[in-house]
């Protein structure tokens, strides 16, 4: 299938980044479900079963392309752990860039995996001709912010009081890779 490959993490793990399908949704809502506070406070609004089959009932590769990261488990199961999206526009303005995003699984950071699915996004954009990846994050995402620049991502402009989520606000970089 396009946009499929076969990673290596750093413990020797192999991963596979695989376009999301309808049949992905019980591994999909595992994934979120299991996300710790730490993770989950990086991510906006709440993460439910019924947003993310919304999701995955209206796939379409030509508005967003969903790709997750796929790893068989000790019992011979597939899971997913991580899961990244290209988001483009449909006016004709911002067609030459897509907004990006991304979230791994508390069980797989720190593995090499964010950087991997990162590189590869950024490729599936480059192969389609796009000019500029761009996305949002909060400025104390320090980890997630260690791997966009690892990718060369720079940070283009802060957002102040972008948030306001569990009683306080929060500040965004705009970040942004041009291809």
């Amino acid at each position: 299938m396009k946009w499929t490959k076969e990673v290596q993490l750093k413990d020797g793990t192999k991963v596979l980044l695989m376009p999301e399908v309808k049949k992905d949704l019980e591994m999909l809502w595992e994934m979120y479900s299991t996300l710790s506070e730490e993770s989950l406070r990086f991510l906006l609004g709440p993460i439910t079963r019924k947003r993310i089959e919304d999701w995955i009932e209206n796939l379409d590769y030509d508005k967003v392309l969903p790709i997750l990261a796929v790893v068989r488990n000790e019992s011979g199961r597939d899971i997913v752990v991580a899961s990244a999206t290209l988001s483009f526009s449909e006016r004709e303005v911002f067609k030459h860039k897509a907004e990006f995003s991304i979230v791994v699984h508390d069980d797989y950071q720190d593995k090499g995996l964010g950087t991997q699915l990162t590189q590869h996004m950024i490729d599936i954009a480059r192969e389609k001709g796009l000019k500029k990846v761009s996305l949002n994050v909060f400025t104390n995402n320090e980890r997630a912010i260690h791997v966009y620049k690892k990718c060369g991502f720079k940070i283009e402009g802060l957002l102040e009081k972008e948030h306001y989520k569990d009683g306080e606000y929060s500040d965004d970089y705009l970040i942004a890779i041009l291809l």
